[in-house]
């Protein structure tokens, strides 16, 4: 019984420090190796242009992380960073960049605040309320835009997306910073708890007083604001937006979250998983344009690693109900 018990705990014990530090030991491997095996992977402007790249998914997977952990998703992301984007260089080219910011960040956030209400109070299942507002965002911004793409080239705009701070991209030390406020928000605050709680057991945390409305709003509202944060950053690396931007946008994120080793029923999940996720899925891009892949092949190697993803994720799932 005793050596049972301490299989048992080694079992947990490893599937942890999976789930915490699992897919950044794969991230790491993948970049000796493509340092290794693939020409001009290791000079210092391609590398650089990797933790630029992976950091706009990256921003917005920190909002989607807490809302997969809390045990739901918001399919709407991808049409909500056209209508960011296009919103903040538009008001960016009649009012400047401050303006531009603040609009951007307000349009996410109001998205945020429709799709929670829609979720709690309206009760619509969180799937086919996003899936709703996504044809609604996307044909609303094609109304006001006319179909056309708004175009900015400002200075201070165009530094956002494409300058530096020190050696290290603007977006990749955004990244850094919103995944650790997510961290932050999870591990300190009631909040944060609130989410853990929700998404283990949702009747459990009612019985234990959890706030299931007011939190379910929250994660929607952050969900909408740190997308529009990322909608800022690839607006200004791009100069231009359309009401089209960046389809499959939504599709990217959650399967980074996937990778990164939150789990889709909810409960639990990492920061760190998630943001080395976004970084290994646009090492694996870089490495196989390097190669002169064809972009349909990339796709393919998207979607296989996601699989491996979801595999692991159900071989622990598995092994999680044997030792319960």
């Amino acid at each position: 019984l005793a050596q049972t018990k301490s299989a048992v705990t080694r079992t947990r014990d490893w599937d942890v420090m999976w789930e915490r530090y699992g897919i950044t030991a794969v991230l790491l491997l993948v970049w000796v190796l493509a340092a290794l095996f693939t020409p001009n992977f290791a000079t210092k402007d391609n590398f650089l242009n990797v933790l630029r790249q992976g950091s706009f998914v990256g921003v917005a997977a920190v909002g989607m992380t807490i809302a997969i952990i809390s045990g739901t998703f918001d399919l709407s992301v991808g049409t909500a960073l056209a209508l960011c984007a296009w919103v903040s260089i538009w008001i960016a080219g009649q009012f400047g960049l401050v303006a531009a910011i603040a609009a951007g960040l307000g349009t996410g956030v109001i998205i945020g605040i429709v799709n929670g209400l829609l979720v709690t109070r309206v009760r619509i299942p969180a799937f086919v309320a996003t899936l709703g507002m996504y044809y609604v965002i996307r044909g609303f911004a094609f109304i006001i835009s006319q179909g056309a793409p708004a175009t900015f080239s400002g200075k201070s705009f165009v530094w956002l997306g494409n300058g530096s701070i020190g050696p290290m991209p603007v977006p990749f030390v955004v990244m850094i910073v919103c995944a650790l406020i997510g961290a932050g928000i999870l591990r300190f605050t009631g909040f944060g708890r609130y989410v853990y709680a929700q998404g283990s057991n949702s009747i459990a945390a009612i019985v234990a007083g959890v706030p299931l409305q007011s939190t379910t709003m929250l994660v929607f509202i952050t969900i909408g604001l740190f997308n529009s944060i990322s909608a800022i950053l690839i607006g200004s690396r791009l100069y231009s937006a359309t009401a089209g931007l960046e389809p499959g946008f939504e599709l990217r994120v959650i399967a980074t979250v996937v990778l990164g080793g939150t789990r889709l029923s909810g409960g639990r999940g990492s920061m760190l998983g998630t943001v080395s996720a976004a970084l290994l899925f646009a090492t694996l891009a870089n490495v196989l344009n390097l190669a002169h892949a064809d972009a349909f092949v990339q796709r393919v190697v998207e979607g296989l690693v996601l699989l491996v993803a979801l595999s692991i994720e159900g071989i622990r799932q598995r092994v999680a109900e044997r030792l319960s």
